[in-house]
């Protein structure tokens, strides 16, 4: 299959950022030079995520999912860096987060306030962009409201047809030469990129590391009870690049 196309579904909270930076953005170039476009995602994160009307057979689309317990906390401590006023409005990335801390109350309320976030990460194949543009967020909550259940049937195809979809920790610990080289043939071009300045903990959130690993079992589960399907897609080998 020959690619005129790469398009990045960027799943909030899941380390998208990171690979925009370090990966696709250096990539760019070598795009555009074997006639293939890049459809960048914009960097105001409230505006990633979703499946794009673009995407035909000859796009290759990457994706990286969490796992979901991680990845409920991850959002509420980024929810709790926005009140803090620790957030870049304009790019929506925490910043000077070192001494944030979010205790596990903030969790609790959270899980029954945001119901909205049921499977989010499968529900983020499911909604396709409009011109004028409306966040996921505010699709998925506007689906709450209004009693709209997303089609699950969908989020699995578009998922099966991922070309590339990587674990959240996949990417903290693979060799990432084994990504630009896995990117490198399935597109059919030369890629040389200089991986050497990588920086992994670039953005980190150390806030949501205390707090995941500060929960029991019990707690991760209790989580995991509104992201089944989420769960499901995590733990099925099949759809995952492996690295190793």
């Amino acid at each position: 299959m020959k690619y005129d196309r790469v398009y990045f579904l960027h799943i909030p909270k899941t380390g998208g950022r990171f690979l925009t930076k370090y990966i696709l953005n250096p990539m760019e170039s070598l795009f555009a030079n074997n006639g293939i476009a890049y459809s960048k995602p914009p960097e105001d994160m409230r505006q990633h995520a979703g499946w794009s009307s673009l995407i035909d057979d000859k796009t290759y689309v990457i994706s990286i999912f969490r796992e979901p317990s991680e990845f409920f906390v991850s959002s509420v401590c980024h929810n709790a860096a926005s009140k803090r006023k620790l957030v870049d409005e304009k790019k929506w990335n925490i910043i000077n987060g070192k001494n944030l801390l979010v205790e596990k109350q903030e969790l609790y309320e959270k899980i029954n306030l945001w119901k909205y976030m049921k499977d989010f990460q499968s529900f983020n194949f499911t909604f396709i962009k409009n011109p004028e543009y409306r966040s996921v967020i505010q699709e998925a909550i506007s689906n709450y409201k209004n009693n709209i259940v997303f089609d699950k049937e969908i989020a699995n195809k578009r998922i099966n047809r991922t070309n590339l979809l990587i674990r959240t920790k996949d990417l903290n610990l693979m060799d990432y030469r084994l990504l630009v080289k896995k990117i490198s043939e399935d597109l059919d071009i030369e890629i040389n990129l200089d991986l050497s300045q990588i920086d992994k903990t670039y953005f980190k959130n150390d806030a949501s590391e205390i707090l995941f690993n500060s929960l029991t079992q019990n707690e991760k589960d209790l989580i995991l009870e509104n992201f089944k399907l989420d769960k499901e897609i995590y733990e099925n080998n099949s759809l995952f690049w492996n690295p190793h």
